[in-house]
């Protein structure tokens, strides 16, 4: 008579469902405890970027002021200052420094005569000649918006949504249909001018700015920081020292429109009325003439539109994604990690290129 083992007659028992928890709730504990250390590594890597970018923008600046003896301009434009409506030549150092950036074949697509037209085809081109001439018939009676909508049909349909920025031609603006860097917008978006931290690092924009002013007001020629309207100032003389002074740094909330071709906000900024380096409210308008914020939600339309002139001057200031610290380039061509908690004094210090009032290693 044959007899099974008796392993082969024992049934086999399963997990129980209190087993299971157990097992479960063990690997969820090992995912929380893993979690936030890998999320730091993460973001360790994109601190390290994100100064690595500043190092590459340093490095083309000292080769353009080794090149010419100067910086160059923060922004070019034949009158000041430069207001956030789009208008004018203003274009902005990030342009100017292409080709030190390894970046020959974007800068040979920049047009330095109108830069509103940079980055476009020749179809496009004449689309948006066709697109004023139009315009302008709109404006002086020749054609009626009707017809104006027949004629705009027939062009360009990509160009056909962009012009004006938005705003088609038959809706009389007064304004002539351009681009105004939309083209650049949708087309240009240069890696090294992206904090890999920032939410919208896929956009044309650049999360870096150069410090045109120590405190808040409008881009002009009589800035005290390093990169202002049509500044020519250079690495080997900066009254404070270039050690003690700041060239560029980190910045959000980049207004729309505003991308890395232009001086203007989007890649100009200053350190006044910081309240920390991470903040940035689009409410509030700020008085030149007298240093404070204004909240607007509690103003009539009238008082809304007095303070229209003050929103369109307004730069803003620096900030980051990072948790602790806004990363600035300074003039020697040191990048050093600013406490978002850092005092609106030594900040103010910094930024300005001639207070003489030096800011010691141990206070930033």
């Amino acid at each position: 008579m044959r007899y099974l083992p008796a392993y082969s007659q024992r049934r086999l028992r399963g997990f129980t469902l209190l087993e299971l928890l157990i097992v479960i709730a063990i690997v969820a504990v090992l995912i929380a405890l893993l979690l936030p250390a890998v999320q730091q590594a993460r973001e360790n890597a994109r601190r390290v970027q994100c100064q690595n970018n500043l190092v590459q923008l340093g490095v083309a600046l000292q080769h353009y002021n080794q090149t010419f003896s100067v910086l160059p301009p923060g922004c070019v434009n034949d009158v000041g200052p430069i207001l956030a409506d789009g208008q004018g030549y203003r274009i902005g150092w990030i342009a100017q420094i292409l080709p030190f950036l390894g970046q020959d074949g974007v800068w040979h697509q920049v047009n330095f005569v109108n830069p509103d037209r940079s980055f476009m085809s020749p179809e496009q081109n004449a689309s948006l000649n066709e697109a004023i001439v139009l315009w302008n018939q709109v404006q002086s009676g020749e054609i009626t918006k009707e017809q104006a909508v027949e004629m705009q049909n027939g062009m360009n349909p990509t160009l056909t949504r962009q012009i004006g920025n938005g705003y088609d031609v038959t809706r009389g603006k007064p304004k002539p249909p351009d681009l105004a860097g939309t083209f650049a917008s949708t087309t240009i978006a240069l890696s090294l001018l992206q904090c890999p931290s920032n939410p919208r690092i896929t956009s044309p924009i650049s999360c870096y700015a150069g410090v045109h002013n120590s405190v808040e007001q409008p881009i002009d020629i009589d800035g005290d920081g390093l990169l202002y309207l049509n500044s020519s100032e250079s690495l080997e003389s900066v009254p404070d020292g270039a050690s003690n002074t700041l060239l560029l740094g980190e910045h959000m909330n980049v207004p729309f429109g505003s991308v890395w071709i232009y001086g203007d906000r989007g890649t100009l900024r200053n350190m006044g009325n910081t309240s920390g380096l991470g903040s940035y409210t689009r409410i509030m308008s700020f008085d030149p003439a007298t240093g404070e914020m204004e909240d607007t939600r509690n103003m009539t339309d009238e008082q809304r539109a007095e303070y229209k002139f003050i929103q369109n001057q307004r730069v803003g200031t620096f900030g980051s994604a990072h948790s602790l610290h806004v990363h600035f380039l300074l003039a020697d061509g040191s990048v050093r990690g600013i406490r978002k908690t850092m005092s609106e004094e030594v900040l103010l210090k910094l930024a300005s290129r001639k207070d003489g009032q030096l800011v010691s290693a141990t206070e930033f």
